[in-house]
C-alpha cells in the first residue's frame, strides 16, 4: 500500500435479505468480516481524516487504509461497530443530520431503514470513530445554491459538532455530486477534506476537496478486495472498474 492511501467507500453492512434493496450499496456481514480479517492479518492500520489532518505528508503512510461509510445507517452501530471493535479498527461515518430514516432512498425503492441516534453516535465517537458531514437532508448539492447550499453544508457541520462535541473535519458529497461551487462551499464552511466517490485525482492528496474513494461492492470477493486495497488499483484497472 505504498502508492497512495486507499480510502474505501461503504454504506451499509447487512445480514438479512430483507435489508438488501435495489441499490448495490451494501456488503454482507460475513464478507466484511473477512475483509477486516485480511487487513488485520496483513498488519494494516485504519486511519481517520481527523488523524490525517495532523500530518503533513500522507504518502509516507505504509499499510494504512481509511474506511468510510455514508449516510449513518443504524446497522453501522448494530453490525459494523462490533466488528470494528473486534479487530481494533476505526472508521469515518458521514451523517445526514436532519433525517431519522432514509427517505431519499425509499423514493428509489429501497427498504425503510433507520439512521443512528445521537446516543449511538456518541458511544462510537468515544471509541474513536470519526463523524463527518453529509448534508442535513441528503440533497444533490449541484442542484442548489446560495443560502440553501450554505445551510446543507455549514449547518451539517454545526449539527455533527453538537452531537459529538468534536470538530468535524471532513465532508462527503451526497451522490458524489460536486462542482467548483460546492467544493468552495465545503472549504468555506471550515472542512479540511471534501470526499468524493470514484472520481478525483489519482493521488487524492493533490486536491483535498476531491478525495477519490474505492467503492466496495456486494459481489466483491476477497481477491477483488485485496486488489482494491493494493495501491495499484487506480493505475491499472480504473477503467475496468467503471465498466464493471
Amino acid at each position: 500500500m505504498n502508492h497512495q492511501l486507499p480510502v474505501l467507500l461503504y454504506h451499509r453492512i447487512v445480514n438479512a435479505q430483507s435489508k438488501v434493496g435495489r441499490s448495490k450499496i451494501y456488503v454482507w456481514e460475513k464478507n466484511f468480516r473477512k475483509q477486516m480479517k485480511f487487513l488485520k492479518e496483513n498488519g494494516c492500520q485504519t486511519l481517520t481524516f481527523e488523524k490525517l489532518s495532523q500530518l503533513s505528508n500522507f504518502q509516507t503512510l505504509q499499510r494504512s487504509v481509511v474506511l468510510t461509510f455514508d449516510d449513518g445507517y443504524e446497522d453501522n452501530y448494530t453490525i459494523l461497530f462490533p466488528i470494528l471493535k473486534e479487530f481494533g479498527f476505526t472508521a469515518v461515518i458521514y451523517l445526514v443530520t436532519k433525517k431519522t430514516q432514509n427517505e431519499w432512498a425509499m423514493r428509489e425503492g429501497e427498504p425503510e431503514l433507520k439512521m443512528m441516534t445521537g446516543e449511538m453516535i456518541r458511544e462510537m465517537c468515544d471509541y474513536g470513530i470519526e463523524f463527518g458531514g453529509h448534508t442535513r437532508h441528503h440533497v444533490d448539492l449541484k442542484k442548489i445554491s446560495g443560502e440553501q447550499l450554505t445551510e446543507e453544508i455549514s449547518g451539517c457541520k454545526k449539527d455533527v459538532e453538537e452531537i459529538t462535541g468534536k470538530p468535524c473535519v471532513s465532508f462527503a458529497y451526497p451522490f458524489g455530486a460536486h462542482n467548483n461551487e460546492t467544493e468552495q462551499a465545503v472549504k468555506n464552511a471550515g472542512y479540511k477534506f471534501g470526499i468524493s466517490t470514484i472520481f478525483g485525482p489519482t493521488n487524492w492528496n493533490e486536491d483535498l476537496m476531491r478525495i477519490r474513494r474505492i467503492e466496495i461492492r456486494p459481489h466483491d470477493g476477497l481477491s477483488k478486495f485485496k486488489f482494491k486495497t493494493s495501491g495499484n488499483y487506480f493505475q491499472k484497472n480504473y477503467l475496468q472498474h467503471l465498466l464493471s
